[in-house]
């Protein structure tokens, strides 16, 4: 994401390289910003240990990682989540120098002394979800702990306990000899699931750049509007601009489905799953509004989307996300524009995993 700084990544751990990408990628984000140079090592521990025990015992999990501001505090919380084997003796797994794997067993016990809060629970066959707390601007937090054994109730998104049924990533880059794009690619959460943004503004360059801004304020401030109400008053907001083509995927996670609305030269499709195509609308938000159509359907568990300017040649860039669907969102958003990219013009991706 560009212009703001986002308050929650997701991560996809299958394996150290997806956890060393994880630990690359929550600086540049600007999660940890403002945080001291210890706590962010600190956090960067919580994420290696905990990452370190999904690739070891569950082979495969997600790690979330929130930034949340409230009065004059921040906090970062790691949420890291599997359906793995569980932990069969909780209260053992938290002692010094334990483990079932043959390693030091520093991972658990570490973590909770670094957290300002910590939780934990886990279930035989049934997985493991841990919840770190770590406040890096504001008073100190009284230390909690949470320890349970048996299967949270109501596991699954949306509850605070779990991750959000989707992987999502997004990438820019901004065409040669230029230092900032005019294409964006966002995301955000809203009440009933996700919204996914794409947009490429009329034009290069800073002042193509300064109209992004203007877009991704706009949609996250309006995020829970349906997707054709939203678009019409985005074109509202851009008279006046140089104006942007745009496409919005709305995901409702309470009942599976999606729903699209594109204008102008932007693609979308679902890459794995499902044949679906979305068609975007001649015209240039801010300047012709052409009569909008609302496509969607339902989602199947390993669907991917993906969601794309004109950067990106349509054929080209979804033969690719088709061939490498297999890899973390955030990747595959990240190696289509580097790989199929336009070099002379702006390109952005969003890349969409849902693994309900």
């Amino acid at each position: 994401m560009r212009g703001t700084h986002p308050d929650t990544a997701l991560f996809s751990i299958r394996d150290h390289a997806d956890l060393n990408l994880a630990l690359s990628q929550v600086g540049r984000m600007g999660l940890l910003r403002d945080a001291s140079q210890v706590d962010q090592t600190l956090i960067k521990t919580v994420i290696s240990e905990l990452g370190t025990n999904i690739v070891k015992y569950a082979h495969r999990g997600f790690i979330r990682i929130s930034r949340v501001t409230h009065d004059e505090c921040v906090d970062v919380d790691v949420w890291a989540e599997d359906r793995g084997p569980g932990i069969e003796n909780v209260e053992l797994a938290l002692q010094d120098s334990y483990s079932t794997g043959g390693s030091l067993g520093l991972g658990l016990p570490s973590v909770q002394r670094i957290a300002d809060s910590f939780s934990l629970r886990t279930a035989r066959n049934d997985g493991t979800i841990v919840h770190v707390r770590k406040r890096i601007r504001g008073p100190k937090l009284q230390a909690r702990r949470s320890i349970s054994s048996a299967a949270p109730e109501g596991a699954g998104w949306p509850a605070a306990s779990s991750s959000p049924p989707w992987e999502v990533g997004c990438f820019v880059r901004p065409m040669q000899g230029q230092f900032v794009a005019g294409d964006l690619a966002a995301s955000f959460e809203k009440p009933d699931g996700l919204l996914v943004l794409i947009a490429d503004v009329t034009g290069h360059g800073p002042q193509a750049h300064a109209v992004a801004g203007i877009v991704e304020e706009a949609v996250a401030a309006r995020a829970s509007l349906d997707v054709a109400t939203l678009v019409t008053e985005l074109h509202t907001v851009l008279k006046g601009s140089l104006g942007a083509a745009i496409g919005l995927l709305s995901i409702n996670a309470r009942l599976g489905v999606f729903r699209y609305v594109g204008v102008g030269n932007t693609g979308a499709a679902r890459c794995a799953g499902e044949h679906w195509r979305g068609i975007s609308k001649d015209g240039v938000l801010g300047q012709r509004l052409p009569t909008l159509l609302e496509q969607g359907g339902t989602l199947g568990p390993g669907d991917v989307f993906c969601l794309w300017t004109d950067g990106i040649p349509e054929a080209a860039g979804k033969r690719y996300a088709g061939n490498n669907s297999y890899q973390p969102a955030l990747r595959l958003a990240r190696n289509l524009v580097a790989e199929r990219g336009r070099p002379y013009d702006d390109a952005a991706c969003a890349v969409l995993k849902w693994r309900a």
